[in-house]
C-alpha cells in the first residue's frame, strides 16, 4: 500500500487561463510570419535605402563641389580682368605711372570698370588693390576693415599665380559674413609689389553649402590642398587647422560619430559631407516604426481576437464561478447550475460531489489564525502602489538635479529612500536599517516644519544585526515628534539587549505628553484630540506586526504624563538577521 501511494504525486505545475492561452496562442500565430517576412525584408531594404541615402548624399556633395569650383572659376576670371588681361589691370599700370593731372582721369576710368565687372559678376562683393609694401589700398568698393591682415586670412589653395582663401569672415567692414577669396599679382612693367583682392558676396556661401529642406542634418567641411581642414561646421569635433583624415573609397566611413563623404576639386582641395549616424539611418528607421505599427496591429487584433473568443466561455466560467462561490459562502443546498455544455455540466456534477470536501478546507483555512493575521498585515502594507510612487520621485529628483535645485534633489532622494525601505517585499529588517530609515524621516520632518530636532540615539553595537519586522522604529519617532514638535523637544531612541533573549527598544520625548484616553484613542487608530489620525495607524500596526510575528512573546507598552514625557517600549525575541533567514526557510520546507 505505501508503495503504490508512493507513485501518487500531487500536480505541482502552474495552471494557465484558457484565456492567458488564446492571448498567446493568436499572437504567435499573427507574429511568426510577420517576423519571418521582416527578417528577409530587412536586409533587402536596408541595402536599398542605404544606396538611396548615399545616392542622395553623394549627388548633393556633387552639387557643393561644382559650384566651389564654378565660384573659384569666377575667381579666377575677374582677377585676370583685374590684374593684366582686362582694360583696369592696363589702366592701372598707366595710373601708378601718371603726372597728378591724368590720375584723376583714370581714377575715374578705373572705377567706371571696376562698377561694371562687379555688375556683371553679381556674386562678387568687395575688391581693392593694395600694396605688398606699404599697405597702401587703392580703388576699394567697399569700407574695408584694416585689422585683419590679408595674409593671415585661412588659405584653400595655391594655383598658377592665385591664391585662394576662405571661407572667412569678409574684410567689408559693414558686413563681417563668410566669403570666398583671391588674391592675384598685378604684372606691371614698373613695380611688382601690387596686388589685387577680390572676395564673394556672402550670399554665394548661402547657395553653396547651406542645407536646403531635403539635405537638412548634412555638415559640410572644406578641406585644403595640404589636407588640412580650413572650415568647418562642426569644430567642436573636427576644427579648423587640424589634418583630416584620408577616406577608404568604397567603404562606410565614419569619423567621430558621422558618416564622412568627400569629393576632390580640380586643384586638389575637398568638400567633406558629413551625416549623423541617426539622419543617414532615418529611412531605413522609418521603414522598421512602419513595419512595427503593422505588427502592432496585427498583435492588437489577434488579442481582440483571443478576447471574442474567451467571451464565448464566459457565461459558462460564470455559472462554474458562481457554483464555487456558494460552496465559499457555505451554501450547501443551493442547485447545481447547468450551462447546456457538456464538458462545463461534467465539471458542475464533480463539484457538487467535492461540496464536502471543500468545505472541511475551508474550515481548516479559516481556523488557521496565525495565517489570516499576516495576510492582513500584508494587506496593510501593500495598500499603495509603490512603484508608481518611487518612479514619480525618480522623475521630480532629476528634474531638480537637471535644474540645479540640490537641495530639492538631497530631499527627494530622502524620501525615495524611506519610501522604498518602508515599502519594501521583505518582512525583516536588520536594526541598523531601521535607524537609517529613521534619520531620513527626522531630516525630513525638520524641512517640513523648519525646526532642528534633537534625537538622541543608543544603540548596543551587539544589535545592529537583529533582525526585527521593518517599518517598527519610525512610526514611534513619529509618535515621539508628534507629541514633542516644541523648539526645545528632543527624542530618545535606546536600544539594548535585555538579558540574553530579548532586545528592548525605548523612544522617549519631553513633550507634552498624553492622557490614557489619547494613547486609548491612538491605539485604536482614531483621531487623538487633535484630529490626527495617522499616529495611531502607525502604532496599531506596530502593536498588530508584533502580535503576527511574535505571539505572545513580544510586548508593547506606552507611558506618559501630561506635560512631562511620553515613553514607548517594545521587548522582543532576539533574532540575527542569517538565523531569522534559516527559521523562514525551515518553515517554508
Amino acid at each position: 500500500m505505501i508503495r503504490q501511494l508512493a507513485h501518487v504525486k500531487p500536480d505541482k505545475r502552474r495552471p494557465y487561463s484558457l484565456r492567458n492561452r488564446l492571448l498567446v496562442i493568436l499572437p504567435l500565430t499573427a507574429l511568426t510570419p510577420l517576423i519571418l517576412i521582416g527578417g528577409i525584408s530587412y536586409y533587402s531594404m536596408q541595402s536599398i535605402l542605404e544606396n538611396k541615402t548615399k545616392a542622395g548624399i553623394i549627388s548633393h556633395l556633387h552639387e557643393v563641389k561644382v559650384s566651389l569650383d564654378n565660384t573659384l572659376n569666377q575667381l579666377n576670371h575677374v582677377s585676370q580682368q583685374l590684374a593684366y588681361d582686362g582694360v583696369v589691370g592696363q589702366n592701372m599700370e598707366k595710373y601708378l605711372t601718371a603726372e597728378s593731372y591724368r590720375k584723376k582721369k583714370l581714377e575715374e576710368e578705373i572705377e567706371k570698370e571696376i562698377s561694371m565687372i562687379g555688375f556683371t559678376n553679381p556674386d562678387l562683393g568687395l575688391v581693392f588693390y593694395y600694396s605688398a609694401v606699404d599697405g597702401r589700398r587703392y580703388f576699394q568698393n567697399y569700407s574695408v576693415n584694416a585689422s585683419v591682415p590679408v595674409n593671415d586670412l585661412p588659405r584653400l589653395m595655391k594655383a598658377n599665380q592665385i591664391t585662394y582663401y576662405g571661407p572667412h569672415k569678409s574684410l567689408n567692414l559693414l558686413d563681417g559674413r563668410l566669403v570666398f577669396s583671391a588674391i592675384r599679382q598685378v604684372k606691371l612693367d614698373e613695380r611688382d609689389d601690387i596686388y589685387v583682392y577680390m572676395e564673394t558676396s556672402y550670399k554665394r556661401i548661402d547657395s553653396i553649402l547651406r542645407s536646403d529642406d531635403v539635405h537638412t542634418g548634412f555638415i559640410h567641411l572644406i578641406v585644403d590642398d595640404h589636407g588640412r581642414i580650413a572650415y568647418s561646421e562642426q569644430t567642436d569635433a573636427f576644427s579648423v587647422g587640424d589634418e583630416f583624415p584620408a577616406l577608404d573609397p568604397g567603404e562606410d566611413n565614419v569619423l567621430k560619430g558621422y558618416y564622412a563623404f568627400e569629393e576632390t576639386g580640380n586643384q586638389s582641395w575637398k568638400v567633406v559631407t558629413l551625416i549623423d549616424k541617426r539622419t543617414y539611418k532615418f529611412e531605413i528607421n522609418r521603414w522598421i516604426g512602419q513595419y512595427s505599427f503593422i505588427g502592432f496591429v496585427s498583435i492588437a487584433l489577434s488579442c481582440l481576437l483571443a478576447g471574442l473568443l474567451w467571451r464565448t466561455l464566459y457565461r459558462p466560467l460564470r455559472n462554474l464561478m458562481l457554483d464555487i462561490r456558494d460552496v465559499n459562502d457555505r451554501k450547501l443546498t443551493a442547485p447545481v447550475r447547468r450551462s447546456n455544455n457538456l464538458e462545463f455540466d461534467l465539471i458542475h456534477s464533480e463539484l457538487d460531489h467535492m461540496r464536502g470536501r471543500i468545505v472541511r478546507l475551508i474550515d481548516e483555512v479559516a481556523s488557521n489564525e496565525k495565517q489570516k493575521a499576516e495576510l492582513e498585515v500584508e494587506k496593510l502594507m501593500n495598500q499603495i502602489n509603490p512603484h508608481f510612487l518611487l518612479n514619480t520621485l525618480d522623475t521630480i529628483r532629476w528634474m531638480a538635479r537637471s535644474e540645479g535645485q540640490l537641495e530639492i534633489d538631497r530631499l527627494i532622494s530622502m524620501l525615495n529612500k524611506l519610501l522604498h525601505y518602508n515599502l519594501g517585499k521583505d518582512g525583516e529588517a536588520s536594526i541598523n536599517d531601521e535607524l537609517e530609515a529613521v534619520r531620513n524621516y527626522v531630516q525630513l520632518q525638520e524641512v517640513r516644519y523648519h525646526v532642528r530636532f534633537q534625537v538622541n540615539v543608543q544603540v548596543d553595537s551587539r544589535v545592529l544585526d537583529v533582525s526585527i519586522p521593518r517599518f517598527i522604529l519610525q512610526p514611534l519617532v513619529e509618535n515621539a515628534l508628534h507629541h514633542g514638535l516644541d523648539s526645545d523637544g528632543v527624542i530618545e531612541v535606546e536600544i539594548i539587549q535585555h538579558g540574553t533573549a530579548n532586545l528592548l527598544i525605548a523612544v522617549r520625548d519631553n513633550g507634552r505628553g498624553m492622557s490614557e484616553e489619547q494613547i486609548e484613542r491612538l491605539m485604536q487608530g482614531k483621531p487623538d484630540g487633535h484630529g490626527k489620525l495617522g499616529m495611531g495607524i502607525g502604532l496599531q500596526y506596530v502593536v498588530r506586526m508584533l502580535k503576527a510575528k511574535y505571539e505572545e512573546q513580544a510586548s508593547f507598552r506606552i507611558a506618559s504624563q501630561l506635560g512631562q514625557h511620553t515613553t514607548v517600549t517594545l521587548e522582543l525575541p532576539l533574532r540575527i538577521i542569517g538565523d531569522a533567514a534559516d527559521e523562514k526557510s525551515a518553515s517554508g520546507g
